[in-house]
């Protein structure tokens, strides 16, 4: 081999190698790009109680759905960089599984309280408004309004609940037009049941909840529509999310708000709340 043939060869030989060095760390940076993306996919356990349909239920296939599960799988969508999962608990442990970091997130038509707005942190979006009715008699047309329940008797259960609270309030504040609560253990059918023979006057129940009442239970009964400003005096209608105080918990929570808006403006929270209850309520 002559002489210019031999550096020809050597300048080949060492621009191959410089190829093959630059391929392989290009390979290697892009398995490290490819790796870096993967790990920012953080996972979010959302805890949710499985009930009450149509929110959150357990399908013939065992697996979770309802109004509050499409919102998180649509969502999901939104977020690449979030892989949301779901487990099913009791609705107390929601609240425990965020306070031990188990869950970053709680969905189960959950409303404001100020005892659970100190510990946990609430979206700034609603996703659900609460369409809470007067129940009635069937046929019964002298009750129009909350200003018509002062003398009639309502069914309490004496736990502390929004029904116990609204009246105890009417009653301070109209002391002479007060509802006469009559406290018991009893299941809300029972009370249903109750209202329908006349043995009390009324009670209040979210409108979606008592689509299904009459066929299954054969129970004939009326519901007084109210205006948003007489729902918020009964109880807050709002159905949030809940996050962490802590760590990621604000973060998220921003994520999940502008999520929560994009599917307000493009009409999808809307078709979902259509499709799993029956009419819009998401304002």
């Amino acid at each position: 081999m002559n002489k210019k043939k031999r550096i020809l060869w050597a300048l080949t030989f060492t621009a191959a190698v410089a190829l093959t060095v630059i391929a392989t760390g290009c390979s290697k940076a892009a398995d490290q790009a490819s790796s870096t993306s993967e790990q920012k996919v953080k996972t979010l356990l959302v805890g949710t109680s499985g009930g009450p349909k149509p929110y959150v239920y357990v399908d013939q296939n065992n697996n979770l759905d309802g109004y509050d599960i499409a919102v998180w799988t649509e969502i999901d969508k939104l977020l690449p960089q979030y892989d949301i999962q779901f487990e099913k608990t009791e609705f107390p442990s929601i609240f425990a599984g965020i306070d031990s970091g188990r869950y970053q997130i709680g969905a189960n038509n959950i409303t404001k309280k100020p005892e659970r707005e100190e510990k946990y942190l609430f979206g700034n979006e609603y996703y659900y408004f609460n369409r809470t009715v007067v129940v009635v008699k069937k046929g019964r047309t002298d009750i129009a309004s909350i200003n018509d329940l002062s003398g009639k008797t309502i069914p309490i259960s004496p736990g502390g609940g929004f029904e116990q609270l609204f009246v105890e309030q009417f009653n301070k504040e109209h002391p002479d037009k007060e509802i006469k609560p009559a406290y018991t253990d009893q299941d809300q059918i029972k009370t249903y049941q109750d209202i329908a023979n006349g043995a009390a006057d009324f009670t209040f129940a979210e409108k979606v909840m008592l689509r299904d009442i009459e066929k299954e239970y054969g129970i004939a009964l009326d519901t007084v529509e109210l205006p948003k400003e007489e729902i918020e005096k009964i109880q807050n209608p709002k159905a949030y999310f809940i996050f962490s105080k802590t760590g990621d918990g604000p973060a998220i929570r921003d994520a999940f708000d502008g999520a929560l808006r994009t599917l307000l403006d493009n009409g999808k929270l809307k078709e979902l709340s259509i499709q799993y209850l029956g009419a819009d309520y998401t304002r």
